[in-house]
């Protein structure tokens, strides 16, 4: 028998515990690896129409009881392989990615370039309508200082001409 058959296969957890620690590491790991693709797979390509992708994947205590011998999905019950600072930080990330796309129901395939192309433009031209806007606000708030400028220079003139007339001619 090959050390797969040996560990990549239904058992009891008195079987698991009689298994090498390198073969019990490497059949929880791959466990993990293959439901982290499950879950990627589902967030690019869409649930399985009547199932719950959160009853096997909305956490890592869920992720870790999750399984499906079918699919060759084995549980555990130590979160040391799927701890976020653990030695499989990498796969928890990814399958945080795929559960976030999933609690969102959006897909991660790319979207039309078009599509990109289309929203960048409409957001380039809000942002001219907003300048445009902007700068007549600014430009009629000129107009009003400049106004008030005049107005008070004006002021200003005339109380010099009064005070002039008004004063008393020196010798």
């Amino acid at each position: 028998m090959s050390d797969e058959e040996i560990w990549d296969k239904e058992m009891t957890m008195a079987e698991f515990k009689s298994l090498d620690p390198v073969l019990q590491r490497k059949r929880i790991d791959t466990s993990l690896m293959r439901k982290v693709a499950e879950l990627q797979r589902w967030a690019a390509k869409g649930v399985p129409q009547g199932f719950d992708w959160r009853k096997v994947g909305a956490s890592r205590v869920k992720l870790r009881k999750w399984h499906d011998p079918k699919k060759k999905l084995w549980a555990w019950s130590d979160d040391a392989p799927d701890h976020p600072r653990g030695r499989n930080r990498g796969l928890v990330s990814k399958w945080r990615k795929a559960r976030d796309l999933l609690r969102v129901n959006r897909s991660a395939t790319l979207r039309p370039v078009k599509e990109i192309l289309a929203e960048k433009v409409r957001a380039l031209e809000l942002q001219n309508i907003l300048l445009i806007a902007e700068k007549s606000a600014l430009e009629m708030r000129l107009r009003r200082a400049e106004e008030i400028l005049t107005i008070k220079g004006s002021t200003v003139a005339l109380r010099r001409k009064r005070r002039d007339a008004n004063a008393l001619p020196s010798n």
